[in-house]
């Protein structure tokens, strides 16, 4: 019994749809566009069982490809964008300046400062790879009218593109900017005055 409900029941999903219309439009245009759509839509209902089927089959690849499938949605939707790299610099640059200057790491200052003179100036740019995105920066701004910043052979290079990376955003964090602000209070020159002292 089971043999050939399961026949039957592939066979039928092998017959095409046809799209049933009043004998005056048998033939024509309409007939044809809609027999092309039922086709369209008959593949994708094989297609979508067939998944079905091998995701049975094979449950942990298809946990795998579900898992993958996930992550990469999620990673578009939580890329972070110029202004949440803005809005955590300057969120930084206050927690910075809250401090001491002999408590705070010149290195992250001086790096801190830099970005904020390359907003000023107008020389970030965000490239956005879909799931991720590279903040750089640039030679010149966009408004600037100089022969160098027009010519196409004076344009960034592909092959020094890594020197002019300033951070890396990903799943909703910029991890550069991130991961200097864990030194920011930490200065390596006051320990060095507290050797010599001691």
């Amino acid at each position: 019994m089971a043999g050939p409900a399961r026949s039957m029941s592939s066979l039928a999903l092998k017959t095409p749809w046809k799209i049933k219309l009043p004998s005056k439009f048998k033939g024509g245009s309409i007939e044809k566009w809609g027999n092309y759509w039922a086709s369209v839509a008959q593949d994708y209902k094989e297609m979508v069982q067939d998944v079905i089927v091998d995701s049975r089959r094979q449950p942990l690849k298809a946990a795998t490809y579900l898992s993958i499938i996930a992550g990469y949605i999620c990673a578009v939707k939580t890329n972070p964008n110029k202004m949440d790299f803005q809005d955590t610099l300057q969120k930084y640059m206050n927690e910075s300046a809250m401090l001491s200057d002999k408590i705070r790491n010149k290195e992250v200052d001086a790096h801190f400062n830099y970005m904020v003179d390359c907003y000023n100036h107008g020389l970030v740019r965000r490239l956005s790879l879909g799931f991720c995105s590279l903040l750089w920066v640039d030679n010149y701004s966009k408004v600037c009218g100089v022969f160098k910043s027009q010519c196409e052979y004076l344009t960034p290079q592909y092959l020094t593109f890594h020197e002019r990376i300033m951070d890396v955003g990903f799943f909703g964090t910029w991890w550069g900017i991130d991961a200097k602000m864990k030194e920011f209070d930490i200065n390596p020159e006051e320990w060095v005055e507290c050797d010599t002292k001691g």
